[in-house]
């Protein structure tokens, strides 16, 4: 078939995207296929549209495709592990077919800085991108329509600058830190050499990345250096400060100096406050009441709360929330869903979690608008191996939503997600999931009747590990260590297992149409005898394993009417494993 392209503007060589970009396209289907766009970005959108519509048979002879918002983003934090360029890469190639349009780079935190600043050289980690990578990203997003956002996470979550600078911190000179959670380590805001230094820095970010926004986090501030530190003292006494008044005037002063270069600054919820310079914009990701808030004083929002891929939801549940929409039901949909029972509580107390400072009601009309949404990928958890297993089972869900808005459509989802990735398996971006575990993990093939089955645990129970009750009941955590670091290896089963068991739902669909699941049943007991054979499995796939059989029995039996503290033992937790088809087959009624 071929595409003839018309552009009522010529593309500019060069260009970079930016927030107005015109992403709107029409689209004819004939005996040629001709799509018109005003702008390349449109263009390049338009053709990820005939791309997912390729080898299907339909009606349709024009389409006017625009996109509901225009910020459909995706974050990857490459602090806690280093993703290599060429991951990077083969990431904007798929985000581009998903017509998403901006990657947001979170390149420092407590663990790693990895920038390589030719001004301060000395913050950069080990594995570090210098200003020639990072312009060569920059090119090579644009030609995918893509802008990319860079973020410097600051005055908190700053390890791992004062590992290397100590006279620029509010406390005693820590060391680098491997561990997660948030840490004490703050810039000290009193320290006029501190603000030459985020002012050297930015300029240099804005140097390298021509977007129009540049985002200095704000997150997780722990005041507890600041309160034992005398200038700081000094400047809450002489102002009548409080702890969060202290932050605010740190962020008055780096707005400045972003509005000073030409930029306009984006932050975390945190840093909302009534002080705060009124064309920020704040990235939401404490809940929808964050979003909420933060509208309502008068800031534009872009909303991450529902679409954090690190907490290993199904594709469904994220989907359901759209960014400008009423997200109530989304969210009692979310506390409902059988896959999240076993972290209610948790969901439950991330609910009140936020504490929102009063802010003034900005006058009608002048209410801040919702921008569009950004899926983020915090890597405790994830690292170059596990990368495409933990995007692109969902994120084509997700990217649906913020193309769509309200518009989106529920049914077929999962066929078109599934065969979305199917799509980059064929294209050789990224290898399907199933190809990537028989790869790494050839010895499991006697039991994949269990593999295919199992989901990792649901929103920070594997982070959290035994803190995880501690947490959820308010007692703190301090006293218990968690599992994982940045040191420690993912290279287990459940580190590069799909967050979403796409063979649990094909048994459901197949319960539903009364099918014939003696072919599920033989697989579950087959792999009951073949994990009793295998010299080492741990004990959460022990258990797992026989939770499967026990269901084969159940199914074969015919009797599925199960207790909820049934349904609740056969679908786990085992250990960081979940077994989802146990709902599915105790609903079942034949």
């Amino acid at each position: 078939m071929g595409i003839e392209v018309h552009f009522e503007v010529a593309p500019t060589p060069g260009l970079t995207p930016d927030l107005h970009s015109d992403a709107a396209s029409e689209i004819e289907f004939g005996d040629t296929l001709t799509v018109r766009a005003a702008t390349e970005w449109g263009a390049i959108h338009s053709l990820a549209t005939v791309a997912q519509l390729a080898g299907e048979s339909h009606a349709i002879k024009r389409i006017h495709d625009r996109p509901a918002y225009p910020w459909r983003g995706l974050m990857i934090d490459v602090a806690r592990h280093f993703i290599p360029l060429p991951a990077l890469k083969r990431t904007l190639d798929a985000m581009s077919l998903a017509k998403l349009n901006v990657l947001h780079l979170h390149l420092t935190d407590d663990q790693a800085f990895r920038f390589r600043s030719e001004a301060h050289p000395e913050l950069a980690s080990g594995q570090a991108w210098d200003a020639a990578e990072l312009k060569e990203l920059v090119a090579y997003a644009a030609d995918r329509a893509i802008r990319i956002v860079p973020e410097l996470d600051m005055p908190g979550h700053a390890t791992s600058w004062l590992a290397a600078r100590p006279e620029w911190g509010a406390g005693p000179a820590p060391q680098p830190s491997r561990r997660f959670g948030v840490h004490e380590a703050c810039l000290d805001p009193t320290n006029p050499a501190v603000l030459r230094a985020v002012e050297t820095l930015l300029g240099e970010l804005a140097d390298i990345f021509p977007d129009p926004f540049l985002h200095f986090g704000g997150d997780e501030v722990n005041g507890n250096w600041w309160n034992a530190h005398e200038g700081v003292q000094r400047l809450m006494r002489s102002e009548g400060f409080k702890t969060s008044d202290v932050q605010a005037d740190f962020n008055r002063k780096l707005t400045s100096i972003i509005r000073q270069l030409g930029r306009r600054p984006l932050a975390w919820d945190e840093a909302l406050h009534p002080a705060l310079a009124g064309d920020t914009v704040i990235q939401a990701w404490r809940g929808t009441r964050a979003r909420d808030a933060a509208l309502a004083a008068g800031f534009d929002c872009v909303l991450s709360a529902p679409y954090y891929l690190d907490l290993f939801y199904p594709a469904s549940l994220h989907h359901c929330f759209d960014p400008g929409g009423d997200l109530v039901a989304a969210e009692d949909r979310l506390l409902a869903d059988d896959r999240t029972r076993h972290v209610r509580e948790g969901l439950q107390w991330m609910a009140g979690f936020a504490r929102l400072p009063a802010m003034p009601v900005a006058p009608a009309g002048e209410q801040g608008q919702v921008l569009g949404g950004e899926a983020c990928l915090w890597s405790e958890l994830v690292d170059e191996g596990c990368l495409d297993s933990r995007l692109w089972g969902r994120l084509p869900a997700i990217a649906e939503r913020f193309w769509c808005g309200a518009g989106a459509r529920e049914a077929g989802l999962l066929e078109r997600t599934a065969a979305f990735r199917r799509s980059l398996a064929r294209q050789g971006i990224v290898p399907e999931d199933s190809e990537t575990l028989r790869r790494a993990f050839p010895e499991l093939a006697p039991i994949e009747p269990l593999v295919e089955m199992l989901e990792p645990v649901k929103w920070y129970r594997r982070l959290l590990g035994a803190a995880f009750e501690r947490r959820v009941s308010g007692l703190g955590e301090s006293d218990v260590a968690r599992p994982y670091d940045a040191d420690t290896p993912l290279n287990r089963l459940v580190d590069h297992l799909p967050p979403e068991s796409l063979a649990s739902r094909r048994v459901e669909a197949d319960l539903a149409a009364g099918s014939d699941m003696q072919p599920w049943i033989e697989g579950w007991r087959r792999q009951r005898q073949a994990v009793s054979e295998l010299a080492q499995v741990d004990a959460g796939l022990r258990d797992a394993s026989r939770a499967l059989g026990e269901l084969a029995d159940i199914l074969d039996d015919g009797d599925c009417s199960l207790s909820g503290e049934k349904i609740d033992a056969l679908a786990g937790p085992f250990g960081e494993y979940l077994l989802p088809v146990a709902h599915a087959v105790a609903s079942n009624r034949r």
